[in-house]
């Protein structure tokens, strides 16, 4: 598995712009492992620290985030390839605050957290791939504190999932309460089910028992302008 991953390795997102002669070095001198995770098997959880860098290859993980208070997850589909939380190796609070699951059969480049280190020192594109993902996280939390929370019942609904989920696209699933989502966008219950229930005859989501499924984020994000 290592020379097939070596090939394609200038297509995850942290290495893309490395050439041959550095990828070459990579594999000799900086620790790494390629690992295949079963459908099912879990590749980090949130609130355990973060100790090693994840670039799944192959396959669909499944994010999900549980709140604080236990009131509510939100369910994310990411297809590789993708770095897991790279801003989780560094900082005040060096923990995942995801869960990742795979989805189907995953395969991984893992690297541990004095690997990614040697990464930097060695590699500038790598240093320069790195802070612009973290640029473009950072950017995006920064937005959202002024984003216009105003508007009708659904508008609060589409924001409140826009706002919790780490991708504005793809699929996603909302584990809550419509009392308890009723509360946190300031709406009464019964208004709560008239949105969702409107959302869903445009087509936009999907009802389940406590669950609000949504298909692709990106047209729901745009219903908001239409």
């Amino acid at each position: 598995m290592e020379s097939f991953s070596l090939d394609i390795l200038t297509d995850l997102p942290l290495f893309q712009g490395i050439g041959k002669s550095e990828l070459a070095q990579f594999s000799a001198y900086i620790p790494h492992s390629f690992v295949e995770y079963k459908e099912g098997e879990t590749l980090a959880m949130q609130d355990t620290p973060c100790r090693q860098l994840i670039l799944t290859i192959r396959g669909t993980v499944q994010m999900h985030t549980l709140s604080d208070n236990n009131r509510f997850t939100v369910f994310e589909r990411l297809q590789s390839p993708v770095a897991l939380q790279p801003e989780a190796l560094y900082g005040i609070s060096p923990h995942y605050t995801h869960t990742f699951a795979a989805q189907t059969a995953v395969q991984a480049l893992v690297i541990p957290k004095d690997g990614v280190t040697g990464l930097f020192s060695r590699f500038e594109v790598f240093r320069l791939n790195i802070i612009n993902l973290l640029s473009t996280y950072i950017y995006r939390q920064g937005r959202w504190l002024w984003h216009n929370m105003d508007g009708n019942t659904e508008k609060r609904i589409v924001d409140f999932i826009h706002t919790h989920s780490v991708y504005p696209a793809g699929e996603k699933i909302l584990e809550i309460s419509m009392d308890y989502l009723g509360r946190q966008i300031n709406e009464p219950r019964m208004s709560v089910s008239a949105a969702l229930n409107s959302l869903q005859k445009k087509g936009l989501i999907l009802l389940k028992r406590r669950k609000i499924i949504v298909p692709a984020l990106e047209k729901l994000i745009q219903s908001r302008h239409t």
